[in-house]
Parts: structure tokens; sequence; C-alpha cells
């Protein structure tokens, strides 16, 4: 069960300009960027989310994120105002994020740049190892792009957000490592026969 919903909270606005939509989420800002993480309840949302906090990346808002229009491409993320600066952790109950890790720790909102959402690592799925997947999420009729991240005890999940992060930021400049690695192998591969 997520805050909102335990607090009964479904119904609080944030203060943003326009008409919102609340997604159930967390919004942090890594790089600069705004990224929704989303999954199902109990995947590890908040616990990640923290952990990114810990590495030096912003919150933005936890369990419930209002998104406005600013314009027609752009979607702004905040926390509704009760929620500013909080996150629900199970076990530890709910935290004041800038109290606890100061006032850099978080921003009050942010555009949505790339939505990861964590999925529970199946074994019956093959896995691409050479490209990043990359989906699409709606919201509004604005379309984001979102990588799905398939999740287990094993992976380091926030180290591997901020490569995502990283690696998309790259892929927008034009840099594809994979097709610079085909390029090179194929020439290599030529150049052999």
């Amino acid at each position: 069960m997520y805050i909102s919903k335990f607090f009964n909270l479904g119904l609080l606005k944030s203060k943003a300009p326009e008409i919102t939509k609340h997604v159930h989420g967390v919004f942090v800002e890594i790089k600069g960027k705004g990224i929704l993480i989303i999954g199902k309840s109990g995947i590890g949302k908040s616990e990640l989310a923290l952990d990114l906090i810990d590495r030096g990346n912003k919150l933005i808002a936890d369990d419930s994120v209002a998104f406005y229009k600013q314009d027609k491409n752009t979607l702004i993320g905040q926390a509704p105002s009760l929620l500013k600066n909080m996150m629900e952790v199970r076990d530890l109950g709910i935290l004041d994020i800038k109290k606890l890790f100061g006032d850099r720790s978080v921003i009050k909102k942010e555009k949505l740049f790339l939505v990861i959402e964590l999925k529970s690592f199946q074994k019956k799925i093959v896995y691409s190892r050479l490209t990043m997947n990359i989906n699409t999420y709606k919201l509004f009729d604005i379309t984001v792009p979102k990588i799905e991240l398939p999740v287990n005890q094993a992976r380091h999940i926030s180290l591997l957000i901020e490569t995502a992060v990283k690696n998309y930021i790259l892929l927008n400049k034009g840099s594809n490592t994979t097709e610079i690695f085909s390029q090179k192998l194929n020439l290599q591969l030529s150049l052999d026969h």
C-alpha cells in the first residue's frame, strides 16, 4: 500500500497552474533530467530512489507525482504540496528527505525527460544484451520515451538507472555505441577476409 492510499490522499491537489494528472511512481532528477520511475507496488521504487538520492541525485516526488502540461510538448512534474520532500519506505516509515540529506537532495519540479519502468526479472524471457530497448509512455497527449528495466536482488538498479539515463542522453546527441561497435566489427570482418 502506498502513502497516498494509506492516508487517503487521493484528493490532494498540487498548486500546478494547469490541469494535473497524478501518476503512481517516483520522480527524481538525474544528470539534470526529470526521470519518472514506475512499476508495480512493492517492486522497490522508493528504496531505489533513496539509493539514488544517497548517490547525489534529487527527489522531486515520491508515491504520487502531479504532472501538468507546460506547453504542447512539455510535461512538468512535482509533488502534491502535502507530500513535498516526503518519502515512504517500508519498515522506515515516512521520511523527510530534505532534513535527512540536506537542501541539495530535493527540488520542487522538473520537466519529464524519461520514464523507467521496473519489471520483475523473468528467467523465461530473453533480454536484449546489445541494445537498450526504448518504448513509449503517454501522459495527456504527450509521448515520452520509456525504458523497461528488469530487476532482481542481484542487480545494482540505481547504477543501472544512472547509466541508462546517461546512455539515453548520448543517444539524443546522436552517439549510439551499439551502432559504432557494429560498424567497427563489420569493418574488421571485411578486412579479415
